[in-house]
């Protein structure tokens, strides 16, 4: 597929280069290294060019274009480290608030991850229904949104005392832990009791390189660790730990970008695969109430 050159100083799209010596051409400001040998080995074969219309010359973009033909944001790819990096110093900030800790360091992740890959987020609003960027973390990095997201479940408080007025829990929303293999995540959380000290674990099949499945997920029927536990508690569990990986995801895909009603956008798909899960993020679809 021949893709058209966008203008560049020196460059007119669609205009002739008469009296030209082709070989100046690459010497153009913003010509890359591989736009020059192209012409060189041009100049070896046919020597001197006169009356050469650029656009019908084929040129290799170094970088991709913003958007591709079906308007899904393709910018620079993201690497699980770069935002891992990033997240553990924005983490350790000694301006991070008492409460709602999550979006205030999703927000501050995405800004420096701007400054440092300008390419790798939206810079306009995505159209409706359309791709966003794609947001790769490692196993720490999801750790650290888990950690983050269930606190904010559990009313900004890193333990909390579940009472069903029988039944008492220590549940450790801060110490959450995160495994990742291909197409599954699986969430640890520590929880106490009389006499007890247990790790709860719970699984979920999200989206693979291989097999797709967007925000479907699913899980076992109660947690795997101490069976009284899971008994009495293994809903609540699942439901928290589920809640804390919707609540990150939503989070960091919110703050990647806009749309063009100003809303936030969405994740669409969640992949895993060993040591990283990648967030796709998307423009939400427009419903119309009446549409018949």
């Amino acid at each position: 597929m021949v893709r058209r050159p966008t203008s560049r100083p020196g460059f007119t799209p669609g205009a002739a280069v008469s009296g030209t010596r082709l070989r100046d051409l690459g010497r153009v400001p913003g010509a890359s290294a591989s736009f020059r040998r192209r012409f060189e080995n041009i100049l070896d074969e046919v020597g001197r060019l006169d009356n050469i219309r650029i656009d019908d010359l084929v040129i290799v973009r170094d970088k991709p274009p913003v958007f591709d033909d079906l308007g899904d944001f393709i910018g620079n790819i993201v690497k699980p480290n770069d935002l891992t990096e990033i997240l553990g110093s924005v983490i350790t900030r000694p301006d991070l608030p008492t409460t709602n800790q999550l979006d205030f360091v999703t927000t501050s992740l995405m800004d420096q991850l701007r400054k440092n890959l300008p390419d790798a987020l939206p810079k306009v609003p995505i159209k409706t229904g359309k791709k966003g960027a794609d947001l790769p973390v490692t196993t720490k990095g999801l750790t650290q949104l888990l950690q983050l997201a269930a606190v904010r479940i559990c009313e900004d408080q890193a333990s909390v005392i579940w009472d069903d007025g029988i039944n008492q829990l220590v549940v450790h929303a801060s110490q959450i832990q995160a495994t990742l293999t291909d197409g599954l995540v699986r969430v640890d959380i520590k929880v106490e009791a009389d006499k007890l000290r247990a790790t709860m674990q719970i699984p979920f099949a999200v989206g693979s390189e291989e097999r797709l499945t967007g925000l479907v997920m699913a899980t076992t029927d109660r947690p795997a660790g101490n069976p009284v536990v899971a008994q009495v508690w293994g809903e609540a569990l699942i439901a928290l730990t589920h809640g804390a990986l919707i609540s990150a995801s939503e989070s960091l895909a919110g703050a990647s970008g806009r749309d063009v009603q100003n809303q936030r956008l969405i994740p669409r798909a969640l992949t895993a695969r060993r040591g990283s899960l990648v967030v796709e993020s998307q423009a939400r679809f427009v419903f119309k109430e009446d549409l018949r």
